[in-house]
């Protein structure tokens, strides 16, 4: 078995890593698009929230308020 080790990289932690461009933006991106998710599912959940069984709205109530 052959192991290798890059002194460079091996004291950086994530943090002190600099992020290509690319990366910047598709993480600019992605996040973007998880926050209009939730934005979808919170109006959705807003809108229908009557339809839904009683269950699931106490479930829904008690994860918003963190209970």
């Amino acid at each position: 078995m052959v192991t290798a080790a890059f002194s460079s990289l091996d004291g950086m932690g994530p943090k002190q890593r600099k992020r290509s461009v690319w990366r910047q933006f598709l993480d600019a991106v992605i996040e973007q698009r998880k926050r209009d998710a939730e934005h979808e599912i919170a109006h959705y959940l807003a809108r229908h929230r009557h339809d839904l069984p009683p269950q699931v709205c106490i479930e829904l109530e008690r994860r918003r308020f963190g209970s």
